[in-house]
């Protein structure tokens, strides 16, 4: 599975490297927009929140047409349709995966948090985010590949699709773990990286990834999509998936 996963999600990267040039536009550039306003810094981080879901969300379905045996016809034009249509359960989605992120942070406030009031100094900070990045990566882990049931399985019901994607990780929990883990790098490079430059560049590269990390997603989701679907038990009724 982890080969297979792997080899589905270069197939799509390839097929689709205008995806690497949006999340880059999205993803990576703003990191060059600093405004000292915080008039002008909480509105921008909104619309940069609400771009970032959008383009995850049309990714998704492009990125799964490259290794579909049977794309449709105009498979961008399919998937503006399919993001459109999925914003609401897509944005329920996002805020169930910051519910996640938040339970994390605070399990890593009281394991790593200074236990003194006041701002944390550097290597305190640093400390932190170490100690973070494996909890923001287990919670990612078990969200693996929500989005996809929401995107490619037409979910609406949000719980349904995070049942689902916590008997993938259950299932397939080291490979859930790596994509939770090289998706929550990012929330921590800020409070590790002091340097402006450095931290542009690694930006801009977690940009490049994402759409491969998309693909592994889309690539696991689709492998155990027969998986997690009902049955026909034969006799008129449907029974749960196998476990």
């Amino acid at each position: 599975m982890f080969a297979a996963v792997l080899r589905d999600a270069w197939r799509q990267y390839r097929r689709r490297p205008l995806a690497a040039v949006i999340t880059v536009a999205v993803g990576g550039l703003p990191v060059f927009l600093d405004p000292e306003d915080p008039v002008l810094a909480v509105p921008l981080a909104v619309v940069l929140l609400a771009a970032g879901l959008l383009v995850e969300l049309f990714l998704i379905s492009w990125l799964a047409a490259a290794i579909d045996p049977a794309p449709p016809p105009n498979p961008a034009a399919a998937a503006l349709a399919t993001m459109r249509r999925t914003i609401g359960p897509g944005v329920r989605a996002g805020l169930l995966r910051a519910f996640y992120l938040l339970a994390a942070l605070v399990v890593g406030l009281l394991l790593f948090g200074s236990r003194e009031g006041g701002t944390l100094p550097e290597s305190e900070q640093a400390k932190l985010a170490v100690g973070l990045w494996p909890l923001f990566g287990i919670a990612f882990a078990f969200l693996a590949v929500l989005m996809q049931r929401v995107v490619l399985g037409g979910e609406r019901r949000v719980r349904q699709a995070a049942n689902v994607s916590h008997r993938v990780a259950s299932a397939h929990f080291p490979l859930c773990l790596l994509i939770g883990l090289l998706q929550a790098s990012g929330l921590v490079l800020a409070s590790l990286v002091v340097e402006f430059r450095l931290l542009a560049a690694l930006s801009i590269l977690l940009a490049l990834a994402d759409p491969y990390l998309i693909g592994m997603c889309n690539a696991l989701y689709l492998r155990t999509r027969a998986d997690q679907e009902p049955v026909d038990a034969g006799d008129g009724s449907l029974r749960p998936p196998r476990r």
